[in-house]
């Protein structure tokens, strides 16, 4: 999942969200996942120098790393019930390439 603005993590999911036409999309999925964000989203916090004198003395334990049994699975991304994807298909295969380059060529992307 990509272009993410929005991430809020509790009870092994995370809530991503991310701007569509008219609003924002909303998604929930279980831990661990991938999401690639926008840019901004996670601004440095530096730490202030008691802060890392704290850190310093803070005790560091080792966590063993766990596989999940039956290794890592797909995990299906649904839009919420009663809202409209604003995906559009364009074709299938080789026959779409000449639509895909007058999209880009339309949105600017590719020069003429």
């Amino acid at each position: 999942m990509s272009g993410i603005k929005g991430i809020a993590a509790a009870d092994g999911r995370v809530e991503a969200r991310r701007e569509a036409a008219g609003g924002w999309e909303v998604f929930e999925l279980a831990m661990p996942a991938v999401l690639g964000v926008k840019e901004g989203l996670n601004l440095p916090r530096y730490p202030s120098v008691p802060g890392r004198l704290r850190a310093r003395k803070k005790e560091i334990r080792p966590i063993a790393a766990s596989r999940r049994a039956g290794g890592p699975s797909k995990e299906r991304l649904r839009l919420p019930e009663g809202t409209e994807s604003q995906v559009e298909v364009i074709g299938q295969g080789a026959a779409a390439a000449p639509a895909v380059v007058e999209l880009f060529q339309k949105l600017g992307v590719l020069g003429r």
